[in-house]
């Protein structure tokens, strides 16, 4: 079914800017409206971000202006990036798109529930789309069956069957109400306070109305055509850097032109811990949000409580962290000693690495 569309054609200083088609009953003051009550809701209160994207795109909308709205003019106009701002290495824009579309279901599965408007992205699309909010289901009411008679043995057969399914419902009911009187004595009888026990290490991150963020590790890999080969460079993993960086040069030089970086890779390790700490938050009602590190940036993590998994050399962002630690694993798996004392040695090489020193 076509969806009945207008028109609206919008000037400015005399000049006629682009089309805006919206669906019929929809009016630009119905959009601006509909804006100021998302901003305004407690969903949004804390997003200043997000805050500002949402308002930018929409506003261009219904100016007109709709077509215009590509990764790297949001990545200068929204986030104030430079004009050599490059998408393909600062992956903001799409992040926090992202994170737009979610705080959107997020609010109209609860404050905008009601709303007889709806603001939405179709996905890879930064042009909202605005469309009318459909009638809720409603209980239809009961359809009545016309009775016949039956023969005395279906008769029969039918109420033994009735019987029967009759009492499987009520033991089915019984039982799960069993359970459920289980379950509560059996959270009843814990501690009311359970997750008091973390709050000398969470506390900060269990109280506070920050977003919570955990970022893990995302090993670079590439591909070589020349010779049909997907590969890793344990020493490669800063994917901001790659031209600068002469063990990438050397790999280039070994093995021919390489394809743009795979991102395809996260440790075991660094996913358990994701699913454990996911875990651990949710039954505390609060949500993490997970990125791979190379969809992270400061711009994007820094109003949060920040998580991070996995060694530095997977994670670009902690090797700018300012922290000095006396002990660290190398990229050779051996402990180098950043301070060694008198008697100390400067590397302490692991049992299956002692012959690479």
């Amino acid at each position: 079914m076509n969806r009945a569309a207008r028109s609206v054609g919008r000037e400015e200083n005399g000049k006629p800017k682009g089309e805006l088609r919206l669906p019929e009953g929809i009016s630009i003051e119905d959009v601006q409206a509909e804006l100021d009550r998302i901003l305004a809701s407690a969903t949004f209160a804390r997003t200043e971000r997000l805050s500002r994207l949402l308002r930018f795109v929409v506003t261009r909308t219904i100016d007109g202006q709709g077509e215009q709205l590509k990764e790297y003019l949001l990545g200068v106009e929204v986030f104030d990036r430079k004009q050599s701002y490059d998408p393909r290495i600062d992956p903001i824009v799409r992040v926090d798109a992202a994170r737009l579309r979610s705080k959107l279901r997020e609010y109209y599965e609860k404050e905008g529930r009601d709303d007889a408007i709806l603001i939405d992205f179709n996905k890879g699309s930064y042009i909202p789309a605005f469309q009318k909010a459909g009638p809720r289901v409603s209980e239809s009411a009961p359809i009545r069956l016309a009775s016949r008679p039956f023969p005395d043995w279906k008769s029969r057969v039918l109420l033994l069957l009735v019987v029967v399914l009759g009492g499987f419902i009520c033991w089915t009911v019984a039982l799960y109400r069993r359970n459920s009187s289980l379950e509560r004595q059996l959270e009843s009888s814990r501690p009311a306070a359970r997750l008091q026990e973390f709050e000398p290490i969470w506390g900060h991150f269990l109280s506070t109305g920050a977003e919570n963020f955990v970022v893990f590790g995302s090993p670079v890999f590439f591909s070589s055509q020349q010779h049909s080969l997907f590969l890793r460079f344990a020493g490669v993993n800063d994917p901001t850097n790659l031209l600068n960086d002469p063990k990438f040069r050397l790999l280039q030089e070994r093995f021919g032109p390489l394809s743009e970086p795979h991102f395809d890779y996260a440790e075991m390790g660094d996913a358990i811990a994701v699913q454990r700490l996911t875990a651990f938050f949710g039954r505390a009602g609060i949500t993490l949000t997970a990125l791979p590190a190379h969809q992270a940036s400061w711009e994007a993590i820094k109003d949060g409580n920040l998580i991070f998994l996995g060694a530095p050399r997977m994670n670009p962002l902690l090797q700018h962290l300012p922290i000095q630690q006396d002990f660290e694993w190398g990229p050779d798996h051996n402990i180098y000693n950043r301070h060694p004392q008198p008697g100390e040695q400067p590397v302490y090489a692991t049992p299956s690495h002692r012959d690479a020193l």
